[in-house]
């Protein structure tokens, strides 16, 4: 009983928190910056490691659209610990002509409560370069999904901020 109600506890505390790091961290950006928003909708695929399962290995794609970016694809790879509701990978954002945004990802899960196999997700995703225009820029951008256990199906919205390369230096 204890375990669950500190986890139901620091959990949400936890999520403040890195939200307004995160919002501090944009809002200290802006100049040089180009904003963006979006939503996205997909498919993830959670592959369970070890018996019970400690881990599970996350696989997603979400088609999406974003201002200022147009048709896009958010695309991940996270390790994600269940005991901790934490997850660390890698992240792609594609824009429909091919230009690529690199991340890396730390994000946190909590279950919602009253709904059985539904998620709600917070990704930080740390810019850290990409192709085409998105070559040398930095920034950051935060994903803020829900996801449905059994199926995998999960959709959200996003948004951050680009710094081009001569303003990030």
């Amino acid at each position: 009983m204890k375990t669950i109600m500190k986890a139901s506890v620091y959990l949400p505390v936890a999520g403040m928190l890195l939200t307004m790091a995160l919002a501090g961290s944009v809002a200290g950006q802006a100049e040089g910056a180009v904003f963006f928003d979006g939503f996205v909708q997909g498919q993830e695929n959670d592959t369970p490691q070890g018996e019970p399962p400690e881990k599970l290995l996350v696989d997603g794609s979400l088609p999406g659209l974003a201002s200022n970016l147009g048709r896009c694809t958010l695309k991940y790879k996270l390790t994600v610990s269940l005991q901790a509701g934490t997850s660390t990978g890698s992240g792609q954002l594609v824009a429909e002509n091919g230009d690529t945004i690199y991340t890396t990802v730390v994000g946190l899960g909590e279950e919602i409560p009253d709904v059985p196999g539904l998620d709600r997700i917070t990704e930080h995703n740390t810019i850290k370069g990409g192709t085409g225009r998105f070559a040398g820029v930095k920034g950051s951008f935060i994903v803020e999904r829900l996801i449905e256990l059994p199926t995998g199906f999960t959709s959200g919205s996003f948004r951050g901020a680009i710094i081009s390369k001569g303003k990030a230096d």
